[in-house]
């Protein structure tokens, strides 16, 4: 499948309004896969349902190279919960995967360094789908220099930007995927 993160946010929001960082349950999603997905109006059938791996990682998250965090977000190491939409948010190593090659040794928690070389990093605070399973009120975010850190889901509203997988059905039509010439689906 193909994954498609939004360039921009569509606004910032609390994770959850409920202080828990149960994804199944939180605000966020009930929103983006409520309100939001109805809001793309036949875009909406392009969109393949996904089950998104949500039990996060402990908060030694921050200190895990990109390949670590992979390996306990949706790798051979990740939690077996899951949870079954059709729009999520990006994981914490898809964040770390989108710097530089040079980027991909450095711990998520010294991410500024990496974050003029990043593509996904927007220069705001933004929410990631990844939930910190050593407390039950936090998940991680992206901060606004480009490090990773995490932080609790029910006080700040942070950026947000819809994440999801095109059906396999979608064909590419033209474009090369910059701003001037994005890429066209059918």
């Amino acid at each position: 499948q193909t994954k498609v993160i939004r360039a921009k946010s569509i606004g910032n929001q609390k994770w959850d309004t409920n202080n828990s960082n149960t994804w199944s349950s939180s605000s966020l999603n009930t929103y983006l896969n409520g309100e939001y997905l109805t809001s793309l109006g036949t875009i909406a059938e392009k969109i393949a349902t996904t089950t998104w791996k949500v039990g996060g990682r402990s908060s030694t998250y921050l200190y895990d190279v990109p390949t670590t965090a992979y390996q306990y977000e949706v790798g051979s190491s990740a939690s077996t919960t899951t949870y079954d939409a059709k729009i999520g948010l990006m994981y914490v190593s898809d964040y770390g995967f989108a710097a530089d090659q040079s980027g991909w040794t450095t711990k998520l928690d010294s991410y500024g360094s990496n974050s003029s070389k990043n593509w996904l990093y927007l220069g705001s605070f933004e929410w990631t789908i990844s939930r910190n399973s050593d407390l039950a009120s936090s998940a991680f975010f992206v901060y606004s220099t480009g490090y990773v850190n995490y932080y609790y889901v029910y006080i700040n509203s942070f950026a947000v930007r819809p994440v999801f997988n095109l059906e396999s059905s979608v064909k590419y039509v033209s474009g090369s995927g910059s701003m001037s010439d994005p890429v066209r689906v059918n």
